[in-house]
């Protein structure tokens, strides 16, 4: 009865349209704000029950059409997990046993004991320069500091009986001194026309080539010892409260296609004026000698970690015109597979380009639009598919 009542006040209101308008023109005319005011509360009243009839009509709709066109979306459930954040930089891989040895000799390079390539170990002899004589000095040296020696031993044996004088008591001393001193420079210039490893390491290049005479200064080898790479970076000062020694580290070498796990071991207590950075070390362990210096690297320093976040993919956090985020709710329906969307507002977090981390506005267990988000709108009917 009530929709056919509807229905007839449709005819009359749309059959009556043009008498209404005329007549709606006589009040405003008269200035007659009272009935106006009554009309409006009886249209208002008319168009409210036609909304909600055709809101029935639609479910009825709904329920018992088989082929209904509707959006297919996939949804997400929302748990509890450990979730981090990292920053991410560029890293310069660099080692902190790399030695290019100099000459500390003038003479030709009389003896090359290795080669490009090789093993040695700490202390290991590597090459001999020329010592232009000075083993020859240093033998006559040791002839004349005997002499003194024993010079000076008889004198002052003298000298506590008393017998001879001071001078020459003092005179044997200063020539036994000063002879042994002779001894002990000419002993640490041949000690440099010996050339050692100072670390177990590599022959990375030899570059004097035996015969090259030499001075001081001149590069002879290049000694390199790969087992710990450290990776290097520039961080920004925004990051110096939460980056610290310790701080999980995470180095990546894409030409290798390797990946290692890693801790900053060293934070720098200085900020660039510059680039307002400051420098990070993590250590790389290098088994199996691959990793180069210099080699092209990228770092992420774990900044934030949440144990029991609750997290949503990036993608389906949507804004308003003011800016606020919001995501779509599913609330399910009798209908198996079928549910309405609710548009809920949410408070974020960190994100790390994936997931973001959701601080107010879902709960676990909560049931979200994934796949489809930017096709859907409040108090929408959808299809999940798995």
């Amino acid at each position: 009865m009530k929709k056919l009542i509807l229905t007839l006040s449709l005819i009359i209101l749309f059959g009556c349209n043009s008498s209404r308008n005329s007549s709606i023109n006589d009040l405003i005319k008269k200035g007659d704000l009272k009935t106006l005011k009554k009309k409006k509360k009886e249209s208002v009243d008319l168009m409210n029950d036609l909304r909600l009839d055709l809101n029935e009509i639609n479910k009825g709709i709904t329920l018992l059409d088989e082929n209904e066109q509707i959006q297919v979306i996939s949804k997400f459930n929302v748990t509890e997990k450990e979730f981090n954040t990292y920053v991410k930089l560029q890293a310069n891989l660099k080692t902190r046993k790399n030695v290019v040895i100099l000459s500390e000799f003038q003479g030709p390079l009389k003896n090359l004991l290795v080669r490009e390539g090789q093993t040695v170990k700490q202390g290991q002899l590597l090459a001999e320069i020329n010592d232009s004589g000075l083993q020859e000095q240093l033998d006559q040296m040791l002839i004349q500091a005997n002499f003194t020696k024993d010079n000076f031993d008889r004198i002052k044996r003298l000298w506590e009986k008393n017998i001879g004088s001071e001078m020459q008591f003092l005179k044997a001393k200063s020539d036994f001194e000063k002879s042994n001193k002779m001894v002990n420079q000419i002993r640490d210039q041949l000690s440099k026309t010996k050339i050692y490893s100072p670390f177990d390491g590599e022959i990375d290049e030899i570059i004097s080539n035996l015969g090259s005479n030499l001075v001081p200064g001149s590069p002879m080898l290049r000694v390199v010892n790969l087992d710990i790479i450290y990776a290097e970076a520039q961080v920004p000062e925004k990051y110096v409260s939460s980056i610290e020694v310790g701080t999980e580290a995470i180095v990546s070498i894409p030409l290798l296609d390797k990946e290692v796990t890693s801790q900053i071991i060293q934070s720098g207590n200085f900020i660039n004026p510059n680039s307002r950075t400051f420098r990070v070390e993590a250590p790389v362990k290098n088994k199996d000698k691959r990793i180069k210096q210099n080699l092209n690297a990228r770092i992420k320093i774990k900044n934030y970690s949440n144990l029991k976040a609750l997290v949503v993919p990036l993608r389906v956090i949507r804004e308003d015109a003011s800016e606020k985020s919001f995501i779509y709710k599913l609330v399910a329906t009798d209908k198996e597979d079928i549910f309405i969307t609710v548009k809920s507002f949410v408070e974020t977090g960190n994100n790390n380009d994936e997931e973001i981390e959701i601080i107010k506005g879902v709960s676990i267990g909560d049931v979200i639009v994934l796949e489809g988000a930017n096709n859907v709108e409040d108090n929408q009917r959808v299809r999940v598919i798995e």
